[in-house]
């Protein structure tokens, strides 16, 4: 009877003794997952701070400083006069793909911790020069100008800009991130989205 006992007591033990195991399992990966997962969302954060200071960057480079001339290309302000080829189908250029295909004549933009943004302004223009309908994209007229008859005071068409940004650090390549800008507008801004691989 004693034998029977110890065999029973020994059983309990071994079968509590597994499962505290695969409780201890489960809370390893549970706490592992949720350090995984608190890493990609502060990459996300800082990848997305990059971005909106290379941005802030390029429309006071292109609107505000005056330095950037619109009919040419300019690498010392990562500006480019006219869609650059080889865009992939989110729309990001091709000097964008990878760090080895970022121009070296361009700068990047240092984020902090690690992480950093190459970025290119490009005016949607299909060739450098002066900004024409039959080149450019430009503002939308009014519709009195549209029909022909433009009302006096109306301001001038003016060519849009594309902003891509992609931001490299740490974990990796972050993601690609596009604003389109146009100084028909009054801060410049006209959209903003993130492009995710």
């Amino acid at each position: 009877m004693r034998r029977a006992q110890r065999g029973l007591v020994l059983l309990v033990a071994v079968v509590a003794s597994v499962a505290l195991a695969l409780v201890a399992v489960s809370l390893v990966r549970a706490v592992s997952t949720g350090v995984a997962i608190r890493g990609n969302i502060d990459a996300r954060r800082q990848a997305t701070f990059a971005a909106s200071a290379a941005l802030e960057h390029d429309v006071i480079a292109l609107f505000e400083s005056g330095l950037i001339d619109p009919a040419n290309d300019d690498a010392a302000h990562n500006y480019f006069a006219a869609r650059q080829p080889g865009e992939d189908g989110r729309g990001v250029p091709g000097v964008l793909r990878s760090p080895a295909s970022y121009p070296p004549g361009f700068g990047m933009i240092d984020a902090g911790d690690g992480y950093a943004a190459s970025h290119v302004i490009e005016r949607l223009c299909l060739l450098p020069g002066e900004a024409s309908l039959a080149n450019c994209t430009l503002s939308p007229p009014s519709a009195e100008a549209a029909a022909g008859a433009p009302p006096p005071g109306e301001p001038p068409r003016v060519p849009a800009y594309r902003l891509t940004v992609r931001v490299d650090g740490p974990a990796a390549s972050g993601p690609c991130v596009q604003a389109m800008l146009s100084a028909a507008h009054p801060n410049a801004r006209l959209s903003w989205r993130v492009l995710d691989e």
